[in-house]
């Protein structure tokens, strides 16, 4: 909360620096409100020095904006590039941040990948029953063989569309838990 002794053009322009990664009209917005956050403060008698001792640093500012972009970039266009970026955003607002949101998505994403292999194991069985007959020189021409491998491709669907529908509900817990996470960081600094 408490920033090293600043003037106002001094923080004005850091945090224009730290908010280099946004496209100019969203920074120039951003750099609008800060600016008439110093006017309307300094209309009410309070000087720049007292303005800059109630905000963060504009380092964490602008982390915390850059965050709030690409959580909501995720959330309007989801895909796996766009989480990726919102969890790595959110990772430089804190070493805590590393521990809460790096541990447990690699946790799911680990867990998710090993039911997705699973599941194209059990749709690819029949296929694999036939390559083992023939590398086996033991080739069945027993139905109840081919019967099973085939209700384990039904299986291995049924399972692959269970990953599909929990990738995009662990996706949205993801987006949920960054946002709840940057409320926070931010309660943990204004309190």
């Amino acid at each position: 909360m408490a920033v090293d002794i600043l003037d106002k053009i001094t923080f004005l322009n850091e945090l224009e620096q730290e908010l280099d990664g946004l496209a100019r009209i969203e920074r120039d917005k951003v750099m609008f409100e800060y600016e008439d956050y110093f006017f309307e403060e300094e209309s009410k008698g309070r000087n720049e020095y007292q303005i800059i001792g109630a905000l963060d640093s504009p380092k964490q500012i602008g982390k915390e904006i850059l965050a709030k972009r690409a959580i909501a970039s995720a959330e309007s266009r989801p895909n796996a590039k766009t989480i990726i970026r919102a969890i790595m955003a959110s990772l430089g607002m804190g070493i805590i941040s590393v521990l809460l949101i790096l541990v447990p998505t690699i946790f799911l994403g680990f867990g998710m990948f090993i039911l997705l292999l699973f599941s194209l194991f059990l749709i690819l069985s029949p296929i694999l029953l036939v390559i083992n007959g023939l590398v086996s020189h033991n080739l069945s021409f027993a139905l109840s063989n081919y019967l099973f491998a085939i209700s384990y491709t039904g299986l291995g669907i049924v399972l692959f569309v269970f990953i599909a529908n929990l990738a995009h509900f662990v996706y949205r817990l993801i987006l949920k838990y960054l946002r709840w996470n940057i409320k926070t960081i931010r309660g943990r600094a204004v309190g």
